[in-house]
């Protein structure tokens, strides 16, 4: 495995910083809890899956995992699911116990963790949503078809997201959404060789 395994880019430290600027503290762990919780359903994941883990990168597009090993598609689509899915179990759990233990940080930790996995789960690059549909996509149509319907639509999904978040926002709902959605429209890339980089956020 390679020396560096832990990589911090300079945008990531950049939006860390931006984030203790203007959100709360409280805010901010009840954030962090679900997105170690996302990351670590990964790993688990992976190590089952007989996977090596390579490295782990903080960059502006998120918390990446590269990983290597040899696995069907199903495999892969199993690996990036892990994610989602532990969110989504933490969410139903922190729920719960905020609602027993009369804890607001505990249910809004449940509440971002819901957003973030559903977030996730949307069949658009580099989101897990969409490595599970082009992985899938290249195993039933073929590489080439399923790279071109797996591409239109990311693009679909990410120009809906915006208009959506567009519309929130002249009704004066703020602008996360917006810029939830301009941050996937940058971050598009051709899902052509998904497999063999086998990364994952």
């Amino acid at each position: 495995m390679a020396k560096q395994k832990i990589k911090i880019s300079a945008g990531a430290l950049i939006l860390a910083a931006a984030a203790y600027y203007f959100c709360e503290i409280k805010t901010l762990t009840a954030l962090l809890i679900p997105i170690l919780v996302h990351e670590l359903g990964h790993v688990a994941a992976l190590l089952m899956l007989g996977f090596s883990l390579r490295s782990f990168k903080a960059e502006l597009k998120g918390l990446c995992i590269t990983y290597s090993g040899s696995c069907g598609a199903v495999g892969h689509a199993m690996a990036a699911a892990a994610g989602p899915m532990a969110g989504l179990i933490y969410a139903a759990a922190a729920s719960w116990a905020g609602d027993r233990l009369q804890s607001d940080w505990l249910c809004l930790s449940a509440g971002l963790s819901l957003i973030l996995s559903v977030f996730n789960l949307l069949p658009a690059l580099p989101l897990d949503g969409g490595r599970i549909f082009t992985l899938l996509a290249n195993a039933f149509l073929g590489e080439r078809r399923g790279t071109a319907v797996s591409d239109a639509l990311g693009f679909v999904c990410a120009a809906a997201l915006l208009a959506a978040g567009i519309w929130l926002m002249l009704r004066g709902r703020g602008v996360a959404l917006v810029l939830a959605a301009t941050w996937l429209l940058l971050y598009q890339e051709s899902a052509s060789g998904i497999v063999k980089r086998r990364e994952i956020i």
